[in-house]
């Protein structure tokens, strides 16, 4: 009996010890796989998507790629309203605008302007976005064609295109971006009704890569 109970004893005894280490490997482990505080990666998903703030953005861009404008480069800034919710929630809410106005400073004296956009900030998966926008712009080029400037046709144009997006943290992020200016063929502007001849629609595209900083 007392063999039995001091075999008992010492298996008891065994699976404590056991129960311990396994408990604190665990919890050392725990903490190994933990990332370290303030770590990207750390971020939450929740705020992977700071649409409703306020963003800054800075750039550059190939300027008029395709286009006599074309080997010139594009500085661009921009700042980003929230959404335009006013206090609607819902899953559908990412359908909602943001407003976002800007510029781009051409480097070679060629095209520069200003636009003002509707943009649609869609989260896709975690930290990854996309964008599209639309709007009017308002440009220091030329209305037709010349052997330095592409032909615009009006004086004010669309500005429309689409950004792939990564967030690298709740402030953070940076996008590849595609715009186009055109007039569309469109009684748009001021001077589209007299300026629809040959070379004055060429439009111009643009490539580039942004910063984003939501404050």
């Amino acid at each position: 009996m007392n063999s039995w109970l001091g075999g008992s004893k010492c298996r008891a005894g065994a699976f404590s010890a056991l129960l311990a280490l396994t408990l604190s490997g665990g919890a050392h482990a725990a903490d190994i796989s933990a990332p370290p505080s303030g770590a990207p990666w750390a971020v939450p998903v929740a705020i992977t998507d700071p649409a409703d703030r306020w963003e800054a953005r800075f750039g550059v861009f190939a300027h008029g790629v395709g286009s006599v404008e074309q080997g010139t480069i594009d500085l661009n800034g921009s700042i980003v309203s929230p959404r335009l919710s006013f206090g609607a929630t819902g899953w559908w809410t990412f359908l909602i605008p943001r407003v976002e106005v800007g510029g781009a400073w051409n480097l070679s004296n060629r095209t520069s302007f200003g636009y003002a956009d509707a943009l649609w900030t869609i989260p896709v998966w975690d930290r990854l976005f996309v964008e599209g926008f639309v709007g009017p712009a308002v440009h220091n080029g030329s209305l037709t064609a010349t052997p330095t400037h592409a032909g615009l046709g009006c004086d004010v144009l669309f500005h429309a295109g689409a950004s792939v997006g990564y967030r690298f943290s709740g402030n953070w992020s940076v996008m590849a971006t595609f715009e186009h200016l055109s007039n569309g063929r469109t009684v748009f502007g001021i001077n589209c009704g007299t300026n629809q001849g040959p070379g004055t629609n060429q439009g111009l595209n643009n490539y580039g890569v942004r910063v984003g900083y939501s404050f």
